[in-house]
Protein backbone atom coordinates (compact mmCIF):
# COMPACT_ATOMS: atom_id res chain seq x y z
CA UNK A 1 0.00 0.00 0.00
CA UNK A 2 1.21 3.68 -0.72
CA UNK A 3 1.24 6.75 0.96
CA UNK A 4 -1.69 7.69 -1.19
CA UNK A 5 -3.64 5.02 -0.46
CA UNK A 6 -2.86 5.36 3.13
CA UNK A 7 -3.98 9.08 3.99
CA UNK A 8 -7.37 9.04 2.58
CA UNK A 9 -8.30 5.53 4.95
CA UNK A 10 -6.41 7.23 8.20
CA UNK A 11 -8.68 10.26 7.67
CA UNK A 12 -11.90 8.49 7.17
CA UNK A 13 -10.64 6.08 10.42
CA UNK A 14 -10.51 9.50 12.34
CA UNK A 15 -13.53 10.40 11.42
CA UNK A 16 -15.31 7.11 12.30
CA UNK A 17 -13.85 6.82 15.73
CA UNK A 18 -14.85 10.59 16.53
CA UNK A 19 -18.88 9.24 15.66
CA UNK A 20 -18.39 6.44 17.87
CA UNK A 21 -16.97 8.18 20.66
CA UNK A 22 -19.27 11.13 20.50
CA UNK A 23 -22.15 8.68 20.88
CA UNK A 24 -20.63 7.22 23.70
CA UNK A 25 -20.37 10.00 25.39
CA UNK A 26 -23.83 11.02 24.81
CA UNK A 27 -25.62 7.97 26.23
CA UNK A 28 -23.27 8.35 28.92
CA UNK A 29 -24.63 11.88 29.65
CA UNK A 30 -27.70 11.12 29.51
CA UNK A 31 -27.53 7.87 31.52
CA UNK A 32 -25.89 10.43 34.17
CA UNK A 33 -28.99 12.62 34.36
CA UNK A 34 -31.30 9.94 34.28
CA UNK A 35 -33.67 9.68 37.40
CA UNK A 36 -31.99 6.52 40.03
CA UNK A 37 -34.67 3.90 39.90
CA UNK A 38 -36.07 3.16 43.29
CA UNK A 39 -34.43 -0.62 44.78
CA UNK A 40 -37.51 -2.45 45.82
CA UNK A 41 -38.05 -3.08 49.58
CA UNK A 42 -37.49 -6.72 51.00
CA UNK A 43 -41.01 -6.77 51.51
CA UNK A 44 -41.60 -6.22 48.28
CA UNK A 45 -39.57 -8.49 46.90
CA UNK A 46 -41.07 -10.93 49.17
CA UNK A 47 -44.60 -9.86 47.49
CA UNK A 48 -43.24 -10.34 44.14
CA UNK A 49 -42.24 -13.98 44.95
CA UNK A 50 -45.17 -14.96 47.15
CA UNK A 51 -46.86 -16.92 44.82
CA UNK A 52 -43.85 -19.10 43.94
CA UNK A 53 -44.35 -21.45 46.79
CA UNK A 54 -41.86 -23.28 48.79
CA UNK A 55 -39.56 -25.62 46.33
CA UNK A 56 -41.31 -28.00 44.39
CA UNK A 57 -40.87 -31.53 45.95
CA UNK A 58 -40.69 -34.56 43.62
CA UNK A 59 -43.37 -35.91 45.52
CA UNK A 60 -47.26 -34.61 46.01
CA UNK A 61 -47.45 -32.28 49.41
CA UNK A 62 -49.43 -34.58 51.41
CA UNK A 63 -46.53 -36.83 51.76
CA UNK A 64 -44.19 -34.08 52.59
CA UNK A 65 -45.82 -33.54 55.87
CA UNK A 66 -46.35 -30.07 55.45
CA UNK A 67 -42.41 -28.75 55.13
CA UNK A 68 -40.80 -26.61 52.67
CA UNK A 69 -37.97 -29.04 51.66
CA UNK A 70 -39.16 -31.34 49.11
CA UNK A 71 -39.16 -35.32 50.75
CA UNK A 72 -38.43 -38.42 48.62
CA UNK A 73 -40.09 -41.56 48.81
CA UNK A 74 -37.19 -43.41 49.85
CA UNK A 75 -36.67 -40.98 52.89
CA UNK A 76 -40.01 -41.39 53.66
CA UNK A 77 -39.89 -44.97 53.74
CA UNK A 78 -36.53 -45.26 56.00
CA UNK A 79 -37.85 -42.70 58.65
CA UNK A 80 -41.56 -45.09 58.62
CA UNK A 81 -39.02 -48.18 59.30
CA UNK A 82 -37.69 -46.61 62.25
CA UNK A 83 -39.79 -44.37 63.96
CA UNK A 84 -43.07 -46.19 64.96
CA UNK A 85 -44.91 -43.30 65.73
CA UNK A 86 -44.43 -41.69 62.30
CA UNK A 87 -45.65 -45.46 60.71
CA UNK A 88 -48.70 -45.42 62.51
CA UNK A 89 -49.72 -41.63 61.52
CA UNK A 90 -49.43 -43.03 58.07
CA UNK A 91 -51.58 -45.85 58.68
CA UNK A 92 -53.91 -43.80 60.22
CA UNK A 93 -53.69 -41.42 57.47
CA UNK A 94 -54.43 -43.90 55.05
CA UNK A 95 -57.73 -45.08 56.09
CA UNK A 96 -58.91 -41.96 56.20
CA UNK A 97 -57.67 -40.22 53.01
CA UNK A 98 -60.38 -40.12 50.43
CA UNK A 99 -58.38 -38.23 47.63
CA UNK A 100 -57.90 -41.62 44.82
CA UNK A 101 -54.31 -40.43 44.19
CA UNK A 102 -53.76 -39.61 48.13
CA UNK A 103 -54.44 -42.98 48.69
CA UNK A 104 -52.33 -44.32 46.15
CA UNK A 105 -49.19 -43.00 47.11
CA UNK A 106 -49.66 -43.91 50.15
CA UNK A 107 -50.12 -47.29 49.62
CA UNK A 108 -47.29 -47.53 47.33
CA UNK A 109 -45.21 -46.51 50.34
CA UNK A 110 -46.86 -48.36 53.09
CA UNK A 111 -46.38 -51.76 50.99
CA UNK A 112 -42.40 -50.40 50.89
CA UNK A 113 -42.43 -50.07 54.26
CA UNK A 114 -43.84 -53.67 54.91
CA UNK A 115 -42.75 -55.79 58.05
CA UNK A 116 -44.64 -56.83 61.22
CA UNK A 117 -46.46 -53.39 62.38
CA UNK A 118 -48.45 -52.58 58.80
CA UNK A 119 -48.88 -56.69 58.76
CA UNK A 120 -50.55 -56.95 62.31
CA UNK A 121 -52.80 -53.55 61.43
CA UNK A 122 -53.47 -54.57 57.83
CA UNK A 123 -55.34 -58.18 59.71
CA UNK A 124 -56.92 -56.01 62.34
CA UNK A 125 -58.84 -53.80 59.97
CA UNK A 126 -59.48 -56.73 57.19
CA UNK A 127 -60.82 -58.52 60.26
CA UNK A 128 -63.53 -55.58 60.66
CA UNK A 129 -66.93 -55.56 60.04
CA UNK A 130 -67.31 -52.23 58.50
CA UNK A 131 -66.66 -52.56 54.91
CA UNK A 132 -64.08 -49.08 55.40
CA UNK A 133 -61.93 -50.75 57.41
CA UNK A 134 -61.98 -53.98 55.94
CA UNK A 135 -61.04 -52.25 52.71
CA UNK A 136 -58.46 -50.38 54.00
CA UNK A 137 -57.17 -53.57 55.70
CA UNK A 138 -57.31 -55.85 52.17
CA UNK A 139 -55.25 -53.24 50.45
CA UNK A 140 -52.63 -53.52 52.68
CA UNK A 141 -52.62 -57.28 52.78
CA UNK A 142 -51.97 -57.05 48.89
CA UNK A 143 -48.44 -56.10 49.65
CA UNK A 144 -47.75 -59.24 50.92
CA UNK A 145 -46.86 -62.62 49.45
CA UNK A 146 -49.69 -65.56 50.54
CA UNK A 147 -46.28 -67.43 51.67
CA UNK A 148 -47.43 -65.74 55.10
CA UNK A 149 -50.09 -67.81 56.49
CA UNK A 150 -52.08 -64.93 58.32
CA UNK A 151 -52.43 -63.80 54.61
CA UNK A 152 -53.67 -67.08 53.15
CA UNK A 153 -55.80 -67.86 55.81
CA UNK A 154 -57.82 -64.47 55.79
CA UNK A 155 -58.56 -64.36 51.92
CA UNK A 156 -59.50 -67.94 52.01
CA UNK A 157 -61.90 -67.52 55.17
CA UNK A 158 -63.39 -64.30 53.49
CA UNK A 159 -64.04 -66.37 50.17
CA UNK A 160 -65.70 -69.36 52.58
CA UNK A 161 -67.86 -66.50 53.81
CA UNK A 162 -69.12 -65.60 50.47
CA UNK A 163 -70.15 -61.99 49.28
CA UNK A 164 -71.05 -60.10 46.42
CA UNK A 165 -69.39 -61.56 43.19
CA UNK A 166 -67.31 -58.30 42.35
CA UNK A 167 -66.21 -58.96 46.09
CA UNK A 168 -65.81 -62.03 45.35
CA UNK A 169 -63.53 -61.85 42.24
CA UNK A 170 -61.40 -59.46 43.98
CA UNK A 171 -59.96 -61.77 46.56
CA UNK A 172 -59.56 -64.65 44.04
CA UNK A 173 -57.82 -61.34 41.96
CA UNK A 174 -55.42 -61.52 45.49
CA UNK A 175 -54.43 -64.90 45.55
CA UNK A 176 -51.08 -64.46 43.57
CA UNK A 177 -49.55 -67.73 43.37
CA UNK A 178 -46.49 -68.15 46.10
CA UNK A 179 -43.76 -71.09 46.36
CA UNK A 180 -44.78 -72.65 49.51
CA UNK A 181 -45.71 -76.96 50.74
CA UNK A 182 -48.32 -79.00 49.20
CA UNK A 183 -49.94 -79.22 52.21
CA UNK A 184 -50.39 -75.43 52.39
CA UNK A 185 -51.08 -74.55 48.73
CA UNK A 186 -54.01 -77.44 48.73
CA UNK A 187 -56.43 -75.05 50.57
CA UNK A 188 -55.71 -72.56 47.92
CA UNK A 189 -56.58 -75.14 44.82
CA UNK A 190 -59.58 -76.36 46.85
CA UNK A 191 -61.14 -73.26 47.42
CA UNK A 192 -60.27 -71.83 43.70
CA UNK A 193 -61.55 -75.49 42.07
CA UNK A 194 -64.77 -74.90 43.66
CA UNK A 195 -65.02 -71.59 43.06
CA UNK A 196 -64.48 -72.28 39.34
CA UNK A 197 -68.12 -73.87 39.35
CA UNK A 198 -69.81 -70.61 40.84
CA UNK A 199 -73.25 -69.26 39.45
CA UNK A 200 -71.54 -65.66 38.43
CA UNK A 201 -69.37 -65.89 35.87
CA UNK A 202 -67.06 -63.05 36.78
CA UNK A 203 -66.13 -65.10 39.68
CA UNK A 204 -65.57 -68.31 37.67
CA UNK A 205 -63.28 -66.37 34.88
CA UNK A 206 -61.34 -65.10 38.12
CA UNK A 207 -61.07 -68.71 39.61
CA UNK A 208 -59.94 -70.59 36.48
CA UNK A 209 -57.31 -68.35 35.86
CA UNK A 210 -55.81 -68.45 39.13
CA UNK A 211 -56.54 -72.02 39.34
CA UNK A 212 -54.53 -72.89 36.40
CA UNK A 213 -51.30 -71.41 38.18
CA UNK A 214 -52.23 -73.14 41.45
CA UNK A 215 -52.93 -76.35 40.64
CA UNK A 216 -50.70 -79.42 39.02
CA UNK A 217 -51.43 -79.77 35.19
CA UNK A 218 -53.59 -82.97 35.46
CA UNK A 219 -55.61 -81.24 38.45
CA UNK A 220 -56.01 -78.15 36.37
CA UNK A 221 -57.00 -79.52 33.11
CA UNK A 222 -60.74 -80.89 34.10
CA UNK A 223 -61.60 -76.91 35.43
CA UNK A 224 -60.06 -75.96 32.37
CA UNK A 225 -62.24 -77.79 29.96
CA UNK A 226 -65.23 -76.88 31.49
CA UNK A 227 -63.80 -73.55 31.18
CA UNK A 228 -63.54 -73.79 27.52
CA UNK A 229 -67.25 -75.12 27.03
CA UNK A 230 -68.73 -71.95 29.61
CA UNK A 231 -71.84 -70.61 27.81
CA UNK A 232 -70.10 -67.27 29.17
CA UNK A 233 -67.74 -65.99 26.57
CA UNK A 234 -65.82 -63.64 29.02
CA UNK A 235 -64.89 -67.28 30.87
CA UNK A 236 -64.19 -68.87 27.86
CA UNK A 237 -61.61 -66.31 27.01
CA UNK A 238 -60.27 -66.57 30.31
CA UNK A 239 -59.85 -70.40 30.07
CA UNK A 240 -57.68 -69.94 26.34
CA UNK A 241 -55.05 -67.49 28.40
CA UNK A 242 -55.20 -69.81 31.05
CA UNK A 243 -54.38 -72.71 29.21
CA UNK A 244 -51.24 -70.72 27.73
CA UNK A 245 -50.04 -70.06 31.04
CA UNK A 246 -50.06 -73.64 32.42
CA UNK A 247 -48.38 -76.90 31.36
CA UNK A 248 -52.18 -78.62 30.94
CA UNK A 249 -52.38 -80.70 28.26
CA UNK A 250 -54.40 -83.45 26.84
CA UNK A 251 -56.60 -84.50 23.81
CA UNK A 252 -60.02 -82.65 24.86
CA UNK A 253 -58.25 -79.10 25.70
CA UNK A 254 -56.50 -79.69 21.86
CA UNK A 255 -60.38 -80.21 20.84
CA UNK A 256 -61.89 -77.54 22.49
CA UNK A 257 -59.44 -75.02 21.19
CA UNK A 258 -59.54 -76.24 17.38
CA UNK A 259 -63.38 -75.48 17.64
CA UNK A 260 -63.17 -71.94 19.29
CA UNK A 261 -60.48 -71.13 16.68
CA UNK A 262 -62.46 -72.11 13.29
CA UNK A 263 -65.91 -70.84 14.88
CA UNK A 264 -66.99 -67.81 13.13
CA UNK A 265 -69.25 -66.96 15.80
CA UNK A 266 -66.22 -66.59 18.32
CA UNK A 267 -64.83 -63.29 18.76
CA UNK A 268 -61.89 -62.44 16.92
CA UNK A 269 -59.71 -62.08 20.05
CA UNK A 270 -60.69 -65.75 21.21
CA UNK A 271 -59.86 -66.93 18.28
CA UNK A 272 -56.63 -65.29 17.96
CA UNK A 273 -56.00 -66.62 21.54
CA UNK A 274 -56.89 -70.48 20.50
CA UNK A 275 -54.68 -69.96 17.70
CA UNK A 276 -51.79 -69.07 19.99
CA UNK A 277 -52.59 -71.99 22.48
CA UNK A 278 -53.05 -74.55 19.97
CA UNK A 279 -48.93 -74.12 18.77
CA UNK A 280 -48.48 -75.78 22.03
CA UNK A 281 -50.24 -78.89 21.03
CA UNK A 282 -48.83 -81.91 18.48
CA UNK A 283 -51.37 -81.63 15.73
CA UNK A 284 -51.90 -83.79 13.28
CA UNK A 285 -52.09 -82.67 9.70
CA UNK A 286 -56.08 -82.46 9.50
CA UNK A 287 -55.59 -80.15 13.16
CA UNK A 288 -53.13 -78.42 11.32
CA UNK A 289 -54.78 -77.45 8.42
CA UNK A 290 -57.52 -75.90 11.06
CA UNK A 291 -54.66 -74.25 13.08
CA UNK A 292 -53.07 -73.10 9.76
CA UNK A 293 -56.09 -71.05 8.75
CA UNK A 294 -57.61 -69.68 11.87
CA UNK A 295 -53.58 -68.60 12.47
CA UNK A 296 -53.84 -66.29 9.13
CA UNK A 297 -57.75 -65.11 9.88
CA UNK A 298 -56.47 -64.30 12.98
CA UNK A 299 -53.67 -62.45 11.11
CA UNK A 300 -55.91 -60.75 8.62
CA UNK A 301 -58.04 -59.51 11.21
CA UNK A 302 -55.02 -58.10 13.22
CA UNK A 303 -53.38 -56.10 10.20
CA UNK A 304 -50.55 -58.62 10.41
CA UNK A 305 -51.55 -60.43 7.73
CA UNK A 306 -49.74 -60.22 3.90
Amino acid sequence: MNLKQALPIAAISALIGALAGGAYVHRRDRADIAPPQPVASAEKRAAVHADDGPPASPYPQYLSLGGAAPVSFESLRRRAQRDPAFLQDLLQRYGQETAPDARGELLALLHAVGGEDVLRYALSQAASTRAQDERVGLDLLGGYSLERAEVRDTLLAKLRAGGEPQREAELIRMLTPAAMPDEDAAPVVERLDALARDSDAEVRGEAIAQLAQWAEPAQAEEALHRALLDPAAAVRGKAIVAVSGSHARSARLKDALLVIAADPSSSAADRGAAAMALQDFRLNRAEYAIWKRAQAQADAESGEGG
